[in-house]
Protein backbone atom coordinates (compact mmCIF):
# COMPACT_ATOMS: atom_id res chain seq x y z
CA UNK A 1 0.00 0.00 0.00
CA UNK A 2 2.82 2.41 0.89
CA UNK A 3 4.63 1.70 -2.38
CA UNK A 4 1.51 2.45 -4.44
CA UNK A 5 0.91 5.66 -2.51
CA UNK A 6 4.43 6.95 -3.18
CA UNK A 7 4.14 6.09 -6.87
CA UNK A 8 0.85 7.94 -7.05
CA UNK A 9 2.29 11.04 -5.37
CA UNK A 10 5.18 11.08 -7.86
CA UNK A 11 2.77 11.02 -10.79
CA UNK A 12 0.67 13.80 -9.28
CA UNK A 13 3.78 15.99 -8.74
CA UNK A 14 5.04 15.41 -12.29
CA UNK A 15 1.71 16.30 -13.89
CA UNK A 16 1.26 19.35 -11.63
CA UNK A 17 4.70 20.74 -12.54
CA UNK A 18 3.85 20.19 -16.20
CA UNK A 19 0.67 22.23 -15.85
CA UNK A 20 2.49 25.11 -14.05
CA UNK A 21 5.16 25.46 -16.77
CA UNK A 22 2.64 25.76 -19.64
CA UNK A 23 1.59 29.43 -20.12
CA UNK A 24 -1.77 28.70 -21.83
CA UNK A 25 -2.64 25.57 -19.79
CA UNK A 26 -3.04 23.57 -23.00
CA UNK A 27 -1.91 20.29 -21.41
CA UNK A 28 -4.32 17.81 -19.89
CA UNK A 29 -5.29 18.16 -16.22
CA UNK A 30 -5.78 15.42 -13.72
CA UNK A 31 -9.08 15.41 -11.92
CA UNK A 32 -10.00 13.65 -8.74
CA UNK A 33 -10.74 10.45 -10.68
CA UNK A 34 -7.15 10.43 -11.95
CA UNK A 35 -5.91 11.01 -8.42
CA UNK A 36 -7.82 7.94 -7.37
CA UNK A 37 -6.21 6.10 -10.27
CA UNK A 38 -2.76 6.90 -8.89
CA UNK A 39 -3.28 4.03 -6.51
CA UNK A 40 -3.98 1.66 -9.41
CA UNK A 41 -1.50 -1.00 -10.63
CA UNK A 42 1.97 -0.07 -11.88
CA UNK A 43 1.09 -0.21 -15.59
CA UNK A 44 -1.51 2.56 -15.29
CA UNK A 45 0.85 4.74 -13.25
CA UNK A 46 3.60 4.41 -15.85
CA UNK A 47 1.11 5.44 -18.53
CA UNK A 48 0.30 8.64 -16.65
CA UNK A 49 4.00 9.44 -16.24
CA UNK A 50 4.64 8.89 -19.95
CA UNK A 51 1.81 11.28 -20.87
CA UNK A 52 3.16 13.94 -18.48
CA UNK A 53 6.69 13.72 -19.94
CA UNK A 54 5.35 14.00 -23.50
CA UNK A 55 3.35 17.10 -22.62
CA UNK A 56 6.40 18.65 -20.92
CA UNK A 57 8.46 18.30 -24.10
CA UNK A 58 5.75 20.15 -26.06
CA UNK A 59 5.70 23.19 -23.76
CA UNK A 60 6.57 26.42 -25.52
CA UNK A 61 9.46 28.23 -23.77
CA UNK A 62 9.39 31.52 -25.68
CA UNK A 63 8.20 34.28 -23.30
CA UNK A 64 5.97 37.04 -24.65
CA UNK A 65 7.09 39.58 -22.02
CA UNK A 66 10.62 40.53 -20.99
CA UNK A 67 11.53 41.26 -17.39
CA UNK A 68 14.71 43.33 -17.20
CA UNK A 69 16.65 44.57 -14.18
CA UNK A 70 18.51 47.84 -14.83
CA UNK A 71 21.63 49.06 -13.05
CA UNK A 72 22.87 52.64 -13.61
CA UNK A 73 26.20 54.21 -12.69
CA UNK A 74 27.09 57.92 -12.81
CA UNK A 75 30.42 59.61 -12.12
CA UNK A 76 30.24 63.29 -11.15
CA UNK A 77 33.20 65.69 -11.02
CA UNK A 78 32.86 69.02 -9.21
CA UNK A 79 34.75 71.49 -7.00
CA UNK A 80 36.01 69.93 -3.80
CA UNK A 81 33.87 72.12 -1.54
CA UNK A 82 30.67 70.98 -3.28
CA UNK A 83 31.16 67.20 -3.07
CA UNK A 84 29.64 66.52 0.34
CA UNK A 85 26.87 69.13 0.07
CA UNK A 86 25.73 67.76 -3.30
CA UNK A 87 25.69 64.13 -2.11
CA UNK A 88 23.78 65.15 1.04
CA UNK A 89 21.25 66.99 -1.10
CA UNK A 90 20.61 63.93 -3.27
CA UNK A 91 20.18 61.73 -0.19
CA UNK A 92 17.60 64.18 1.14
CA UNK A 93 15.74 64.13 -2.18
CA UNK A 94 15.59 60.32 -2.01
CA UNK A 95 14.29 60.34 1.57
CA UNK A 96 11.60 62.87 0.73
CA UNK A 97 10.41 60.74 -2.22
CA UNK A 98 9.59 57.86 0.14
CA UNK A 99 10.53 54.15 0.08
CA UNK A 100 8.03 53.36 -2.68
CA UNK A 101 10.04 55.51 -5.10
CA UNK A 102 13.56 55.63 -3.67
CA UNK A 103 15.51 53.60 -1.11
CA UNK A 104 19.06 54.41 0.05
CA UNK A 105 21.14 51.23 0.18
CA UNK A 106 24.53 52.76 0.96
CA UNK A 107 26.50 56.00 1.26
CA UNK A 108 30.03 57.08 2.12
CA UNK A 109 32.07 60.32 2.28
CA UNK A 110 35.86 60.63 2.54
CA UNK A 111 38.06 63.72 2.82
CA UNK A 112 41.73 63.05 2.03
CA UNK A 113 42.72 66.73 1.83
CA UNK A 114 41.21 70.16 1.24
CA UNK A 115 41.21 69.45 -2.48
CA UNK A 116 40.47 65.72 -2.50
CA UNK A 117 36.96 64.90 -1.29
CA UNK A 118 34.99 61.88 -2.46
CA UNK A 119 31.52 60.47 -1.84
CA UNK A 120 29.39 57.55 -3.01
CA UNK A 121 25.61 57.10 -2.96
CA UNK A 122 23.76 53.85 -3.78
CA UNK A 123 19.98 53.74 -4.23
CA UNK A 124 17.12 51.60 -5.49
CA UNK A 125 14.68 53.78 -7.41
CA UNK A 126 11.39 53.43 -9.23
CA UNK A 127 12.07 53.74 -13.00
CA UNK A 128 9.54 56.51 -13.63
CA UNK A 129 10.83 58.56 -10.69
CA UNK A 130 14.41 58.13 -11.91
CA UNK A 131 13.76 60.43 -14.89
CA UNK A 132 12.67 63.23 -12.53
CA UNK A 133 15.66 62.63 -10.27
CA UNK A 134 18.13 62.76 -13.18
CA UNK A 135 16.70 66.09 -14.33
CA UNK A 136 17.34 67.57 -10.89
CA UNK A 137 20.77 65.94 -10.70
CA UNK A 138 21.90 67.60 -13.92
CA UNK A 139 20.75 70.98 -12.62
CA UNK A 140 22.58 70.47 -9.33
CA UNK A 141 25.80 69.60 -11.14
CA UNK A 142 25.56 72.69 -13.36
CA UNK A 143 24.93 74.97 -10.37
CA UNK A 144 28.24 73.99 -8.75
CA UNK A 145 30.19 74.19 -12.04
CA UNK A 146 30.60 70.43 -12.22
CA UNK A 147 30.01 67.84 -14.91
CA UNK A 148 28.82 64.27 -15.44
CA UNK A 149 32.07 62.56 -16.36
CA UNK A 150 30.72 59.04 -16.90
CA UNK A 151 27.39 57.25 -17.26
CA UNK A 152 26.87 53.54 -17.80
CA UNK A 153 23.88 51.19 -17.90
CA UNK A 154 23.83 47.45 -17.24
CA UNK A 155 20.80 45.27 -18.04
CA UNK A 156 20.13 41.80 -16.63
CA UNK A 157 17.42 39.68 -18.23
CA UNK A 158 15.39 37.97 -15.49
CA UNK A 159 12.57 36.80 -17.76
CA UNK A 160 13.32 33.09 -17.71
CA UNK A 161 14.18 33.02 -14.00
CA UNK A 162 10.98 34.87 -13.09
CA UNK A 163 8.68 32.83 -15.34
CA UNK A 164 10.22 29.53 -14.27
CA UNK A 165 9.86 30.42 -10.61
CA UNK A 166 6.25 31.52 -11.14
CA UNK A 167 5.42 28.32 -13.04
CA UNK A 168 6.95 26.11 -10.37
CA UNK A 169 5.10 28.01 -7.68
CA UNK A 170 1.79 27.52 -9.51
CA UNK A 171 2.49 23.81 -9.93
CA UNK A 172 3.37 23.38 -6.27
CA UNK A 173 0.20 25.14 -5.19
CA UNK A 174 -1.90 22.81 -7.36
CA UNK A 175 -0.08 19.82 -5.94
CA UNK A 176 -0.76 21.07 -2.43
CA UNK A 177 -4.47 21.40 -3.25
CA UNK A 178 -4.63 17.81 -4.54
CA UNK A 179 -2.80 16.50 -1.50
CA UNK A 180 -5.28 18.32 0.73
CA UNK A 181 -8.17 16.68 -1.14
CA UNK A 182 -6.54 13.29 -0.72
CA UNK A 183 -6.33 13.86 3.02
CA UNK A 184 -10.01 14.85 3.13
CA UNK A 185 -11.52 12.20 0.85
CA UNK A 186 -9.57 8.94 1.32
CA UNK A 187 -9.79 6.59 4.26
CA UNK A 188 -6.18 5.51 4.27
CA UNK A 189 -4.21 3.70 6.91
CA UNK A 190 -2.07 5.58 9.39
CA UNK A 191 1.27 5.00 7.56
CA UNK A 192 -0.30 6.34 4.36
CA UNK A 193 -1.64 9.40 6.15
CA UNK A 194 1.79 10.08 7.66
CA UNK A 195 3.35 9.84 4.20
CA UNK A 196 0.82 12.35 2.90
CA UNK A 197 1.56 14.69 5.79
CA UNK A 198 5.29 14.53 5.10
CA UNK A 199 4.69 15.23 1.43
CA UNK A 200 2.46 18.19 2.36
CA UNK A 201 5.20 19.62 4.59
CA UNK A 202 7.79 19.25 1.84
CA UNK A 203 5.55 20.90 -0.76
CA UNK A 204 4.69 23.74 1.64
CA UNK A 205 8.39 24.43 2.24
CA UNK A 206 9.05 24.57 -1.50
CA UNK A 207 6.09 26.93 -1.94
CA UNK A 208 7.43 29.33 0.68
CA UNK A 209 10.94 29.25 -0.84
CA UNK A 210 9.60 29.86 -4.36
CA UNK A 211 7.39 32.69 -3.10
CA UNK A 212 10.39 34.45 -1.53
CA UNK A 213 12.48 34.01 -4.70
CA UNK A 214 9.66 35.32 -6.86
CA UNK A 215 9.23 38.37 -4.63
CA UNK A 216 12.96 39.13 -4.80
CA UNK A 217 13.00 38.83 -8.60
CA UNK A 218 10.01 41.12 -8.99
CA UNK A 219 11.63 43.67 -6.69
CA UNK A 220 14.75 43.69 -8.86
CA UNK A 221 12.61 44.35 -11.94
CA UNK A 222 10.40 47.01 -10.36
CA UNK A 223 13.29 49.00 -8.77
CA UNK A 224 16.46 50.00 -10.61
CA UNK A 225 19.86 50.19 -8.89
CA UNK A 226 21.62 53.58 -9.14
CA UNK A 227 25.18 54.24 -7.96
CA UNK A 228 26.56 57.81 -7.99
CA UNK A 229 30.20 58.69 -7.29
CA UNK A 230 31.22 62.28 -6.44
CA UNK A 231 34.86 63.25 -7.07
CA UNK A 232 36.79 66.48 -6.59
CA UNK A 233 37.91 68.27 -9.72
CA UNK A 234 41.69 68.21 -10.10
CA UNK A 235 43.43 71.50 -11.02
CA UNK A 236 46.62 71.75 -13.13
CA UNK A 237 48.65 73.16 -10.20
CA UNK A 238 46.96 72.37 -6.95
CA UNK A 239 47.68 73.83 -3.56
CA UNK A 240 48.94 70.48 -2.38
CA UNK A 241 51.75 70.60 -4.97
CA UNK A 242 53.43 73.60 -3.29
CA UNK A 243 52.38 72.83 0.23
CA UNK A 244 55.80 71.35 1.22
CA UNK A 245 57.49 74.73 0.61
CA UNK A 246 54.93 76.55 2.73
CA UNK A 247 55.22 73.95 5.46
CA UNK A 248 59.02 74.28 5.44
CA UNK A 249 58.88 78.08 5.72
CA UNK A 250 56.37 77.91 8.54
CA UNK A 251 58.55 75.42 10.38
CA UNK A 252 61.80 77.40 9.99
CA UNK A 253 61.41 79.50 13.15
CA UNK A 254 60.26 76.51 15.11
CA UNK A 255 63.26 74.49 13.94
CA UNK A 256 65.69 77.24 14.99
CA UNK A 257 63.98 77.62 18.35
CA UNK A 258 64.15 73.87 18.92
CA UNK A 259 67.91 73.93 18.13
CA UNK A 260 68.58 76.77 20.59
CA UNK A 261 66.46 75.03 23.14
CA UNK A 262 68.58 71.91 22.71
CA UNK A 263 71.82 73.86 23.31
CA UNK A 264 70.37 75.47 26.42
CA UNK A 265 69.34 72.04 27.67
CA UNK A 266 72.85 70.68 27.19
CA UNK A 267 74.37 73.68 29.05
CA UNK A 268 71.89 73.27 31.88
CA UNK A 269 72.86 69.62 32.21
CA UNK A 270 76.65 70.25 32.13
CA UNK A 271 76.76 73.38 34.35
CA UNK A 272 76.43 71.55 37.73
CA UNK A 273 79.13 69.10 36.68
CA UNK A 274 81.34 72.02 35.63
CA UNK A 275 80.94 73.89 38.90
CA UNK A 276 81.09 71.08 41.42
CA UNK A 277 83.29 68.50 39.73
CA UNK A 278 85.23 69.59 36.68
CA UNK A 279 86.68 72.91 37.95
CA UNK A 280 87.56 71.64 41.48
CA UNK A 281 89.01 68.52 39.95
CA UNK A 282 91.18 70.56 37.62
CA UNK A 283 92.67 72.60 40.49
CA UNK A 284 93.14 69.52 42.63
CA UNK A 285 94.94 67.72 39.83
CA UNK A 286 97.15 70.75 39.23
CA UNK A 287 98.04 70.98 42.93
CA UNK A 288 99.03 67.30 43.12
CA UNK A 289 101.04 67.60 39.95
CA UNK A 290 103.04 70.72 41.09
CA UNK A 291 103.66 69.49 44.67
CA UNK A 292 106.40 66.90 43.86
CA UNK A 293 108.28 69.34 41.70
CA UNK A 294 108.26 72.01 44.45
CA UNK A 295 109.54 69.54 47.04
CA UNK A 296 112.37 68.42 44.74
CA UNK A 297 113.42 72.02 44.16
CA UNK A 298 113.67 72.64 47.88
CA UNK A 299 116.00 69.59 48.47
CA UNK A 300 118.47 70.55 45.75
CA UNK A 301 121.63 72.23 47.43
CA UNK A 302 122.75 75.62 46.28
CA UNK A 303 125.95 75.65 44.24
Amino acid sequence: MMKRLLIGLSAVALVACNEGSDGNHSTSRMNMDQVEADFAPMAETQSLQKTAVTNTLNVRDTPAVSYLAYRYGYGLVMPSASVKSTSDKHMQVCREAGPSKCQITGSSANSYSDEDNRATLSMRVEPAWLDTFMTGLKQDVEEVDGKIQSADTTVEDLTRALLDTDARLTAKRKLRTRLEKLLETRNAKLPDLLALEREMARVQGEIESATANLKALRARVSMSVVTITYTSERSAVSRSAVSPIGSALKGFVRTVAEGIGGVITVIAVLLPWLIFLIIPGFFALRWFWRRPRKAKAQKTPLA
